[in-house]
């Protein structure tokens, strides 16, 4: 596997991953706490390949090349041509604060190391921009919420109030760099 760094004009490759996922567990806050709630859905889709709603392929690339085109970098994790995941990191979102905006990797290629692949060049890229915190924002999965968690991230307190706007369902994570 190899990860590489991509140009806005690539973010159409995008819709080559399989977005879909089993969902056994979802979490919430309530009171600053992490909560696991009643999942809302289970079986979540792949993105839309042909609309331009929310959870489509259309705005999932728009939604990268407009933070690719602010500053954050993209990038791809392959193994020759196949595209295996994605992530868009800015590493200077704010004075001393990284965005990890989107990470997600293909359904067949998930347990894989792909997304720790991903993550350890997104945290490189902020520590070498010299945030001391990278924020990100979880899908409420059991899965993705568990992933950060386990790689240092805590409940971001308080929560960045315009990330917050843009996912508001989201877990709002942060992780200190050194």
């Amino acid at each position: 596997m190899e990860v590489r760094e991509l140009r806005v004009e690539d973010t159409g490759i995008l819709a080559r991953i399989d977005r879909s996922e089993h969902v056994d567990v979802q979490y919430g806050i309530e009171d600053g706490q992490l909560l696991e709630r009643p999942v809302s859905m289970a079986g979540i889709p792949p993105w839309d390949p042909a609309g331009d709603g929310s959870h489509s392929v259309a705005d999932k690339v728009a939604f990268c090349r407009r933070c690719i085109e602010a500053g954050a970098r993209f990038l791809g994790a392959f193994e020759g041509d196949e595209l295996l995941g994605a992530a868009v990191v800015d590493g200077r979102f704010e004075p001393r604060l990284a965005w990890l905006a989107f990470l997600h990797v293909s359904r067949p290629h998930r347990r894989r190391g792909v997304a720790s692949a991903l993550w350890d060049a997104a945290v490189g890229i902020a520590q070498d921009a010299r945030a001391t915190s990278m924020y990100v924002s979880a899908t409420p999965t059991g899965s993705a919420v568990g992933f950060y968690l386990a790689r240092g991230c805590q409940l971001a307190d308080p929560v960045h109030p315009g990330l917050f706007a843009l996912e508001p369902e989201d877990i709002h994570l942060v992780l200190p760099l050194r």
